[in-house]
């Protein structure tokens, strides 16, 4: 590969934009040549960039992504911190984050992560699919004024939000992270809509919601439940004589493509997470004598929505700077999403589940 000398320039002294670009696509800008004066020969025989190992994407598409931590992002944070001891947890914020800890002890979400997720994937949302594609997505509900939803992976409130400005209805959202309920609570109040999006806490794992619902909505929460069963019965006991329900999960299906990046996803995921087959989820539902009118493999969509807005962080950031500690929680937010493109399609699948309760 033959570069002009102004652009080997560009990559011998990367800026932090640079790095994180060639970061994603898989390239070790490490291995670049030092910089100093030569000829156009020698440069012609220099391997000026050379892709680190990847992982193929499903269908045999090659997918560029990560296999190292951001460079940079664990040495800015520490330069921010050199010397100083860790802040005291004595703020609501430092003390709602320490009530979930992952399984090495640290927080599953902090206020730098969840600065850190908006950055990539937008204002008030936690992950791929913005708050218009889950609003598209509740439209053959027929939501209005006169409808309740429960959104069971309530996030920031981003989606909650959404539906009320756009269909007028009422949503009752519900978010196993402490910390993001509080953010998102704050933020449904600022919006002047904390009655009609409340947001709080709760534990999946002994879910007892009182009331019942029109739709209620689940994103990626099921994988994540060890008693799945009864966190269906729950659910099913929550919806409305012709409501509906609305989930989208990752599935088991067949043997992974890779054990190896089957148990590194697992290894990245925050917290255990115990997923079930495509036909498993499928028959429970049925089983409890819900109407499964859809049962629609999102795989591909989904990778496509996680690619796109990796690719637009880079004209994000352009704007701001982040600190040191955000740009670590951003370059942990970016490990992790892809391990999981490592494993979407590759023995992973994202479907999404539509069901009726009979009248």
């Amino acid at each position: 590969m033959t570069f002009a000398p102004r652009d080997l320039d560009r990559w011998q002294k990367p800026d932090w934009r640079t790095r994180l670009a060639a970061w994603w696509e898989g390239y070790d800008l490490s291995r670049l040549p030092s910089a100093r004066p030569v000829g156009r020969a020698a440069m012609d025989r220099r391997s000026a960039l050379r892709p680190v190992d990847a992982v193929g994407g499903a269908g045999g598409l090659p997918v560029a992504g990560p296999t190292s931590p951001l460079p940079g992002a664990a040495a800015t944070a520490a330069q921010v911190d050199a010397g100083a001891e860790p802040p005291a947890a004595t703020t609501e914020l430092d003390r709602l984050a320490l009530m979930q800890l992952d399984r090495h002890g640290d927080p599953v979400w902090s206020p730098a992560r969840s600065e850190g997720a908006q950055l990539l994937w937008g204002e008030g949302l936690t992950g791929p699919g913005d708050a218009q594609w889950m609003v598209d997505a509740t439209r053959p509900f027929g939501l209005n004024a006169a409808k309740s939803v429960l959104d069971l992976s309530a996030g920031l409130g981003g989606t909650a939000r959404a539906l009320v400005n756009t269909c007028d209805t009422w949503v009752t959202g519900l978010e196993p992270s402490p910390l993001l309920a509080k953010l998102a609570m704050d933020r449904s109040k600022a919006a002047g809509v904390s009655k009609k999006a409340p947001i709080t806490h709760y534990d999946p794992e002994h879910f007892n919601q009182a009331g019942s619902f029109d739709l209620v909505m689940a994103d990626r929460v099921i994988h994540r439940v060890r008693d799945k069963e009864a966190f269906l019965d729950r659910i099913g006991d929550c919806v409305k004589p012709k409501g509906g329900i609305l989930m989208f999960d990752y599935v088991i299906d067949g043997t992974p493509g890779s054990w190896d990046n089957w148990n590194g996803w697992r290894e990245e995921e925050p917290m255990e997470v115990y997923p079930w087959t495509g036909a498993r989820l499928a028959d429970e539902l049925t089983q409890r004598n819900l109407d499964l009118r859809i049962r629609e493999d999102l795989t591909q969509l989904h990778r496509r929505q996680i690619i796109e807005r990796v690719r637009k962080l880079g004209e994000t950031l352009k704007n701001s700077v982040p600190s040191g500690p955000v740009l670590q929680a951003l370059a942990r937010e970016l490990r992790l999403w892809w391990s999981r493109l490592s494993v979407l399609g590759n023995g992973l699948r994202f479907c999404r589940y539509v069901a009726i309760k009979p009248g």
